[in-house]
């Protein structure tokens, strides 16, 4: 797949890496991409924004300090991508399904093709 030979180049720590990529036709002869990242145990951040609620366990919350600690990680990544990569990434799909988190809450932003 052209289209993911920039990312093998991505080096960031605030971007997952790409582990697999995949093209190929689905059952139905239509045209199937498939990136495969490595599993981000803490979620995405819309899960946390917008948590479940469970009687059989309090919300997740989101601390003032980890919303900022947030903001900077994907501003920083973004920054990388758009002013620091050899060939210029522009990311037009910045939502809260995309930002992961590792265990240690740092946000990892998904790149989508």
């Amino acid at each position: 797949m052209l289209e993911c030979m920039p990312l093998r180049k991505i080096r960031h720590r605030n971007l997952i890496k790409v582990m697999s990529a995949c093209s190929s036709l689905d059952f139905q002869g239509n045209d199937f991409k498939a990136l495969v990242f490595k599993l981000m145990p803490k979620g995405n951040l819309e899960g946390w924004l917008h948590p479940e609620v469970r009687e059989d366990e309090p919300p997740q919350r989101l601390t003032l300090l980890h919303r900022l600690n947030i903001i900077v990680d994907v501003a920083s990544a973004l920054d990388y991508l758009h002013t620091q990569c050899d060939e210029i990434i522009v990311y037009n799909d910045l939502r809260p399904n995309n930002v992961l988190h590792e265990d240690d809450m740092m946000a990892i932003s998904v790149i989508s093709l």
